[in-house]
């Protein structure tokens, strides 16, 4: 299918399951293709889209997994620019009325004996480059945002993926705000001042309202895979916000984001790196030095007075990371130091 024939489909006006559903099963007529040629697509792209998941999206039995989803309309044609509205078409589905039950985790299940929101030690074969996480609860890289010269996973490493090695700590002769806008560009480890042993990764939402991965603290010997990376939004900029960028060897690579309504609102959820832009402040984020030292920092989201800190200023092993206004309480200082 030409993208001159998907422009027909506009995904925004979707605002629930039905609505979805109904466009996928017009993408795929006018397309033309069988599931057969669907999944035959995805594969090609290195992109798994199994034929009987695709058959219970289109019955409408399960709404879409984010990566499905994605692989899908790409195998029907559309452009890679389309895929952000389909993915926010599906986000408005899930909350919306009506909804499905989502797509269920692979690997996923009950908490650990303790209770706490781990992850499970399985993985996916390497062999699946456009899997889901099974370390974890859901997954939160599309297949298609593996990272351009990944030819295996086998000989992935950091420094390949960025053409840099980390930064160094800030200087102690830079000016807290020289040591934000500079020094802490790169791989780094994000750990709430008040809880040093642990470290921002992924976790799961405890209250169980959301499905997908979210940023919790989690004990930093457990944080990696994935790594986090600072990334500027603008490079040029002597005073620049910040993706929140993460980085797996086999999934490639995402941004935190703000979920800004529904299930999960105000939690921070990894969105695939091909819909992370300079056009979406809910993704960019101010380091900014609390106090005279470059020590602690407070992460303000790009053009308000929120800030980055623990749900009910928890300092409990897998508290969920949350946005909320920015008030100087500890909660909402975090160590950064580079990271190998």
């Amino acid at each position: 299918m030409s993208s001159d024939r998907s422009e027909a489909f506009d995904p925004r006006g979707v605002r629930d399951t039905a609505a979805l559903v109904g466009l996928l099963r017009e993408l795929k007529e006018r397309s033309g293709l069988t599931l057969r040629e669907l999944e035959g697509r995805a594969q090609a792209r290195g992109e798994l889209l199994a034929r009987s998941t695709v058959s219970d999206m289109l019955r409408g039995t399960r709404l879409p997994g984010p990566e499905t989803l994605a692989a899908y309309v790409r195998a029907c044609g559309a452009a890679e620019a389309d895929v952000p509205a389909w993915l926010e078409a599906r986000q408005r589905a899930e909350e919306g009325p009506g909804a499905r039950p989502p797509e269920p985790a692979p690997g996923s299940g009950p908490a650990d004996a303790d209770g706490a929101a781990r992850r499970t030690r399985s993985w996916v074969a390497a062999g699946r480059l456009g899997g889901l996480w099974r370390r974890r609860t859901r997954w939160w890289i599309l297949a298609g945002a593996v990272t351009a010269g990944l030819t295996a996973v086998s000989v992935w490493t950091l420094s390949a993926a960025t053409g840099s090695t980390p930064p160094s700590s800030p200087a102690s002769s830079a000016s807290p705000k020289a040591a934000a806008a500079t020094s802490l560009r790169g791989f780094a480890e994000i750990r709430p001042a008040r809880s040093p042993h642990l470290c921002l990764t992924e976790g799961r939402d405890t209250r169980g309202e959301y499905q997908n991965a979210v940023a919790a603290q989690l004990p930093c010997e457990e944080a990696r895979p994935p790594h986090t990376y600072l990334r500027p939004v603008d490079p040029a900029a002597s005073r620049t916000t910040y993706f929140i960028e993460w980085q797996h060897p086999q999934h490639g690579r995402g941004c935190l984001t703000l979920r800004r309504e529904g299930p999960g609102q105000d939690l921070l959820e990894p969105w695939p790196w091909k819909s992370c832009d300079a056009t979406r402040p809910y993704q960019h984020f101010s380091i900014e030095p609390v106090g005279r030292t470059a020590t602690r920092y407070r992460l303000r989201l790009e053009g308000t007075r929120r800030c980055v800190g623990l749900r009910d200023d928890s300092t409990e092993t897998g508290a969920d990371v949350t946005v909320e206004p920015c008030d100087r309480t500890a909660d909402q200082e975090f160590l950064i130091s580079s990271a190998a």
